[in-house]
């Protein structure tokens, strides 16, 4: 690929730099998608889901805030009155709220930003995956440590127990974006969501936590659903068939693509035989299954799709080191998937702004600028130094 020019910010587009403004116009269209919850239309009630919800976003957004108790004091600043929470909140509102704001509208909000089309700046894609653009998505979770007294994240692993959540995602490799999230107690099981989420022509990359269970690969073709997983290393298998390797798969260290049948244990077993490839890695052998044929996709191109997959993994560490999402400011299971929520909300409105994920430097001028201590030729001038170094 040649060189990228510089994209150009207009004074329009630095001037939407207000995200919690565009959020809020996005949310007012959710809300009027749905009858708002009885409880909102209690004139007793003085904080409705808007404010609660833009307090959420806020708080992203400010370092400053990391406790509930601090985002209900910033409620009472004057100009966080103006643009963020139209009335100072209490301790006792703020914590009830998380009770009867319905996740759901979050959802419409997170569902219409990821409906946007949007490829990520900066990285080179292999035009033979455009056809799938849309569809190709990394299936994966990721895990927060939750609170001792948050009692319904309580989770059971090998090493004894703690409290904890899991974020499941769908994550499209050539736009770099979830589009699609689930927040649920750690202890339940990435398959059984994914199942839940299944949807045809969509095509799935997964580890091999998907790949443990061979009766997924049946239940992924009947959805209509293509899929590329990976098996654990003590997999067993009889090739049935072995396909030649073109000097292309030879060149992306593929050293086996045919049919074989899976398992030789009746609960690891799969009659109809599968596509395998195994692919050579510096530290190991990669065995990767897909119902996809060699005239779709070659050796080559399926092991590129997996070695992509770790952006997902490069997703997860932004958003928790960089986007800041560390500080719990609800604890019912129902809060804290909007707190999520939120944040994933926050990923794309950055996205779809930028271009890009902003990193460590260019976040914090987006923060000095939301604060008020950045002018927008300051934040323009960040934005385009980090462009310029990528």
């Amino acid at each position: 690929m040649g060189a990228r020019s510089k994209r150009e910010i207009s004074e329009k587009e630095l001037s939407r730099w207000r995200l919690i403004e565009e959020f809020e116009e996005r949310l007012e269209r959710a809300m009027g998608a749905s009858p708002e919850a009885g409880t909102f239309s209690d004139p007793r009630r003085k904080l409705g889901q808007k404010d609660y919800l833009s307090l959420l976003l806020f708080g992203l957004f400010n370092p400053v805030v990391d406790s509930m108790r601090g985002l209900c004091g910033a409620s009472r600043l004057r100009r966080v009155g103006e643009e963020v929470c139209s009335t100072p909140v209490s301790l006792g509102s703020f914590s009830e709220a998380q009770a009867v704001v319905d996740p759901a509208l979050l959802q419409r909000v997170f569902a219409e930003l990821a409906s946007e089309e949007q490829c990520a700046e900066g990285q080179e894609r292999d035009r033979r995956l455009e056809r799938y653009r849309r569809n190709l998505l990394v299936v994966d979770g990721t895990l927060w440590r939750a609170l001792p007294r948050m009692a319904w994240a309580l989770w059971r692993f090998q090493h004894g127990r703690e409290s904890a959540l899991r974020l499941h995602v769908k994550f499209n490799l050539w736009e770099e974006k979830p589009v699609g999230a689930l927040v649920t107690s750690a202890r339940r099981c990435e398959r059984a969501v994914l199942r839940r989420q299944l949807k045809a022509g969509e095509f799935y990359v997964g580890d091999r936590y998907y790949g443990e269970d061979y009766s997924l690969f049946g239940e992924l073709e009947k959805a209509g659903c293509s899929y590329l997983l990976r098996l654990r290393q003590e997999a067993s298998f009889e090739v049935v068939e072995e396909w030649p390797l073109s000097q292309a798969d030879q060149s992306a260290s593929v050293t086996f693509d045919g049919l074989v049948r899976l398992g030789s244990h009746h609960r690891f077993h799969r009659d109809e035989p599968v596509r395998l490839i195994r692919v050579q890695t510096d530290e190991s052998e990669l065995l990767l299954v897909s119902n996809k044929g060699r005239e779709e996709l070659s050796g080559e191109l399926l092991a590129l799709i997996y070695r992509s997959r770790w952006r997902v993994e490069l997703f997860f560490k932004w958003l928790k080191c960089i986007l800041g999402c560390r500080h719990w400011l609800a604890e019912s299971e129902r809060g804290v998937a909007l707190q999520v929520y939120c944040a994933l909300i926050a990923a794309l409105l950055l996205l779809r702004r930028n271009g890009r994920r902003p990193g460590k430097r260019a976040m914090e001028m987006i923060r000095f600028y939301l604060l008020g201590y950045a002018t927008l030729d300051e934040l323009s001038n960040a934005l385009a130094l980090e462009e310029k170094s990528a």
